[in-house]
């Protein structure tokens, strides 16, 4: 079993709950392919900072050309490349930037969450870069922290 980090916007989460489905575009058709399989386990992370689901994997990948609605950057999008999915729980971990240069030196002034999370290395303004794709692998550690924080 493998755990990852399913990235995806608000607006788009609705779609995926409604449909119980999250999709991809042609970029990931490899890890599709490959990597994912029914039975790994996720966090949903929704642009703006927060963990929303946990969810299971529940089903090898499949294409679909059948619109559910989704967008992309406020365009109706087509992720063709789809895995069923099956929410555990919802809820909501928050996280920001907890790290700042003051005088040239590191100052952690913003502790929160974030600074428990082994695959957000960058714990500074710019830890979102992480989150610019649409899957990620993350440790086992980091699954478990977010499922008992969610």
């Amino acid at each position: 079993m493998k755990y990852w980090c399913l990235v995806t916007s608000k607006e788009n989460w609705k779609v995926c709950k409604d449909n119980n489905v999250f999709g991809f575009d042609y970029r990931y058709f490899i890890t599709l392919k490959n990597f994912i399989k029914k039975g790994d386990k996720a966090m949903v992370y929704s642009h703006g900072g927060d963990f929303v689901a946990e969810v299971e994997i529940d089903s090898d990948f499949y294409y679909d050309e059948k619109n559910i609605n989704w967008t992309k950057n406020g365009k109706p999008f087509l992720f063709p490349y789809r895995i069923k999915l099956k929410i555990i729980k919802e809820g909501r971990l928050h996280i920001t930037f907890s790290t700042e240069v003051k005088n040239g030196k590191a100052e952690h002034n913003h502790p929160n969450p974030i600074d428990n999370i082994i695959f957000i290395a960058d714990k500074g303004r710019t830890w979102n870069i992480y989150f610019q794709v649409s899957i990620l692998p993350i440790p086992k550690e980091d699954f478990d922290y977010i499922s008992n924080n969610l």
